[in-house]
């Protein structure tokens, strides 16, 4: 019995992987893997770089198969477990912006990079009111809550006012709180994390992050901590 061979074209082939690569200032893309792994190979893109797939999240370049393989057979090994570059995000808080939304967002945008989240959010008060309100929400999911002030009886504000940080899977019921605040998110929530943010004695905002897959590294969580903290200190002062 003679079998036709396939005819190219009718089944299209699965596409080659896109990636957005970022130094934490600049962001470029997408690229094809074959050239991202060109790029690192050739020292083009520093191993402190972090990318992601359209509609993706953050994650560092090991993450990415070629590119862990590629390092293997070189022997090459990353200079610590957060990349340097990585960490030197938290140089890069807006220090001379005096936009509000400018800041949330900055401070959003820098947190999600740095714990490799999918999305995140930003609620910030105001120095005269008494309430905060949404200023900032990234990544694929509704921005429904943007602007919404929050209710005081809301769990996880509770939480904040007393500097208690929730994060880790949703198991407890903070956690499952805060990971209904990202129920429309594209990935789901394997992790989320909420992290209260004082300047001096006085909560100013609240951020919160969420990702599908597992729960948030505690150091990275620190290091958007700081982030944020300097962000609202150098904008109010």
């Amino acid at each position: 019995m003679h079998i036709a061979p396939p005819v190219f074209g009718l089944v299209p082939s699965s596409p080659t992987p896109v990636w957005f690569v970022s130094n934490g200032e600049t962001t470029v893309g997408p690229v094809a893997t074959n050239l991202l792994k060109r790029g690192v190979e050739y020292g083009r893109i520093p191993y402190s770089c972090v990318v992601s797939p359209p509609a993706g999240w953050w994650r560092r370049l090991e993450a990415v198969r070629e590119i862990a393989a590629l390092w293997k057979r070189s022997s090459v090994s990353v200079p610590s477990p957060v990349p340097e570059r990585l960490a030197q995000l938290e140089s890069l808080t807006p220090a001379r912006i005096r936009d509000q939304d400018e800041v949330c967002y900055q401070i959003t945008r820098l947190a999600i990079a740095l714990t490799g989240a999918e999305s995140g959010m930003f609620h910030f008060r105001e120095r005269r009111s008494s309430s905060l309100t949404t200023r900032c929400v990234l990544g694929p999911m509704s921005k429904g809550m943007l602007y919404e002030r929050l209710s005081p009886m809301d769990p996880l504000l509770r939480y904040a006012h007393t500097g208690t940080p929730i994060f880790g899977p949703p198991d407890g019921p903070a956690e499952r709180a805060l990971a209904k605040r990202f129920a429309t998110t594209q990935g789901g929530v394997g992790g989320a994390a909420m992290i209260p943010i004082f300047v001096g004695s006085s909560l100013r905002g609240m951020l919160e992050l969420s990702r599908p897959t597992r729960a948030f590294r505690r150091d990275d969580l620190q290091r958007a901590e700081r982030v944020a903290q300097r962000g609202l200190y150098q904008h109010e002062s």
